[in-house]
């Protein structure tokens, strides 16, 4: 007789299956649109020069135990990257290094739920999948609104501000800062700033997840301006960061997680995230955070990376141009005008889930069934090949 007999399997984790999928996967002409990394123009993913530099560097650096909260020199450099360097220098920041931008989320709400007291959580759909059991394994309660419109093809702003309008105050708004995954749709300024009013009025909490920034305009201060336009305003907010996409740092879980309040209770706040990352993780990972931290506090290093960024997000615009231009081509029927208007790495197509499958299932066109696509893996030697199958695809079901 087992202790966990009793235990119910839990449901399948879409990405992991089609990865297992895709690496048992033969075909020499696969092609993977599926996770959200930036692949270069073979299809391999793509690794910063900058960061290729940081890592003959630090080849030397001992493998001691760091601080609970984090090499010092990558926080602060993070911190000013994603909230800005004015509320940094004055002392308004509690930041503490994290396992991903994942485990950034899940440490910010920790804080919120068990330190805070504010366990309800608002959430727009459709959204990246894993945040709904990281909240509620932190203890929050969730509650969903309609963040896109899938027939209009665009955000539903009205339904953001009835969200805000009715929510109880201290509730929590988890909020994709750019690249939002996975539509591809963004807030323009004006709406991020008639939320941030909003939010002020009814003492609402914004949690930003910035897992994408750069990406997006190929700048990481207009991508930011969001948060900094909030932090302007003197709201408290709550910023999860990632270096995986935005530094090609995938497999290295290098995150951030930044609290902006004042200088009374910024101690305090630190306090609070130094406790639970202790007893979660105890202390923080070293190589990629050394490699961020070479290249955030590097100037040519740092200006190499924004360099690149503008090399990344004008390839996508480029490529985003080449699909509307083949599908054109081809007469494929309906309106694939949202393939230039969304930006950063992902194309919400519009395909449905029956599509998506038999593209994974027999073209070998990895995808999620929501049809989103990442089009950063495509590249001159497989575009033309998709954009014939997505024509394919579209023209068989219509």
């Amino acid at each position: 007789m087992s202790h966990f007999l009793h235990l119910q399997a839990q449901p399948v984790d879409e990405f992991n299956d089609i990865r297992k999928k895709l690496n048992a996967d033969s075909t020499f002409d696969k092609i993977d649109v599926s996770a959200g990394v930036y692949r270069d123009h073979v299809g391999e993913p793509y690794t910063f020069p900058s960061v290729t530099e940081a890592k003959s560097r630090i080849i030397d650096k001992h493998h001691d135990y760091n601080l609970c909260m984090g090499i010092s020199d990558f926080v602060s450099g993070a911190a000013k990257i994603a909230v800005g360097e004015n509320a940094v220098n004055e002392g308004r920041v509690a930041s503490c290094q994290t396992v991903g931008g994942t485990g950034a989320c899940h440490l910010g709400a920790l804080f919120l739920v068990q330190k805070c007291g504010y366990k309800n959580f608002y959430l727009g759909t459709p959204a990246w999948p894993n945040y709904t059991p990281l909240i509620i394994q932190s203890g929050g309660s969730l509650s969903t609104y309609e963040y896109f419109d899938s027939q209009k093809r665009a955000i539903n702003f009205e339904a953001v501000q009835a969200a805000l309008k009715k929510a109880e105050p201290k509730s929590v708004f988890v909020f994709q800062l750019c690249c939002h995954n996975p539509t591809a749709t963004d807030l323009t300024m004006e709406q991020w700033t008639e939320v941030a009013q909003i939010m002020k009025e009814r003492g609402l909490i914004a949690f930003f997840d910035s897992a994408y920034q750069g990406l997006v305009t190929g700048s990481v201060e207009e991508d930011g301006a969001p948060v900094q336009m909030f932090v302007n305003e003197g709201l408290e907010i709550v910023v999860a960061q990632s270096f995986s996409k935005s530094l090609g740092l995938y497999g290295e879980r290098i995150g951030c997680l930044h609290v902006v309040t004042n200088e009374s209770t910024r101690e305090l706040v630190a306090d609070q995230l130094r406790y639970i990352f202790r007893a979660e993780c105890s202390s923080s990972p070293a190589f990629g955070a050394r490699i961020v931290s070479t290249v955030l506090n590097d100037n040519v290093l740092r200006n190499q990376w924004k360099h690149n960024l503008t090399e990344i997000s004008s390839r996508l615009v480029e490529t985003r141009k080449y699909i509307l231009q083949k599908l054109t081509e081809k007469g494929t029927p309906g309106d694939w005008t949202s393939v230039i208007a969304q930006r950063g790495l992902f194309w919400f197509s519009g395909l449905s889930e029956d599509q998506s499958l038999i593209l994974m299932n027999k073209m070998h066109v990895y995808l999620p069934k929501n049809g989103r696509i990442n089009i950063a893996g495509l590249n001159s030697q497989n575009i033309d090949r998709f954009c014939d199958i997505f024509h394919d695809i579209v023209v068989s079901r219509t």
